[in-house]
């Protein structure tokens, strides 16, 4: 993980290319997929990493291209499969003309930049053609995570993360302070350093809105992903980017998924560019 012009750059796992593929088949996201991506005209996923949605989307007959900042995870995707239409590029610099793309798809990228999404998010009104929609996921700031947030949990696991004596006894290198204070959401860190933001239903939606997009479907998903990242192993395992949760896992998703924004990892947002505007 590395930052770049504002952005964190994700670094995959080639070895996960084939496992993260299978996994397209069941995730939350692919409904809204298939009901809101058009089967004529050009589709772009906007940071898609090793291109699971691109290549999944491809072999069903759409016209796909993915866009990805990490030239390292490109050349490993074009050495796997040549044929797919993937490129180096920046999300908030997309090589398209205005009003020239019929869907876009994003899924866990905006959160990533740490001045806000707004620069990516009117990137992605810019190139879409009115009328036409765009799926994009973001980091919930759920009931669980706000819980946490306001007891401390997190600052005290941030401090601990930090702390020099703790650092040296695990073999790694000290930390430089961190001077910024001015986070426009809930930063969430990764070994110290900024990693994303984590929004609110209504921070998320504000954003959204003031890009310029309406708002045709916001859905919480991914729970088992939830129950796993906020309780870890005590009821849900985590094995080949599959979950299998346990009797106790699979009762509390039961319960817990009729509470909307409670334990959801991935917030959802279906969005559209009005045609009246352009």
């Amino acid at each position: 993980m590395e930052q770049s012009k504002g952005s964190v750059i994700f670094r995959w796992n080639e070895e996960d290319f084939e496992a993260l593929l299978r996994s397209c088949w069941n995730a939350p996201e692919r409904p809204y997929i298939l009901k809101y991506m058009p089967r004529n005209g050009k589709i772009i996923e906007a940071g898609c990493g090793l291109g699971r949605f691109v290549v999944h989307l491809m072999e069903m007959g759409y016209d796909i291209e993915g866009i990805e900042i990490n030239p390292e995870t490109v050349q490993a995707v074009k050495q796997r499969r040549p044929d797919v239409q993937i490129f180096v590029g920046d999300v908030a610099r997309l090589p398209y003309p205005d009003n020239s793309i019929s869907g876009v798809i994003s899924l866990g990228v905006v959160e990533h930049f740490i001045d806000g999404p707004q620069l990516p998010l009117k990137e992605f009104w810019r190139v879409l053609k009115p009328g036409c929609y765009a799926i994009i996921s973001v980091p919930s700031l759920n009931y669980v995570r706000q819980f946490k947030r306001l007891t401390g949990y997190y600052a005290v696991k941030e401090r601990l993360k930090r702390a020099a004596l703790i650092r040296r006894l695990f073999g790694k290198k000290p930390l430089k302070p961190s001077d910024r204070r001015d986070w426009k959401y809930y930063p969430y860190f990764l070994s110290g350093e900024f990693f994303e933001y984590r929004l609110t239903k209504k921070e998320f939606e504000q954003e959204l809105v003031q890009a310029g997009f309406e708002i045709v479907e916001s859905e919480p998903i991914a729970f088992m992903d939830g129950l796993y990242h906020e309780f870890g192993r005590l009821f849900v395992s985590f094995r080949n980017w599959e979950f299998h949760p346990n009797l106790f896992g699979k009762i509390l998703i039961g319960w817990l998924s009729k509470i909307p924004f409670f334990v959801n990892h991935m917030h959802l947002c279906v969005v559209r560019k009005p045609e009246e505007i352009c």
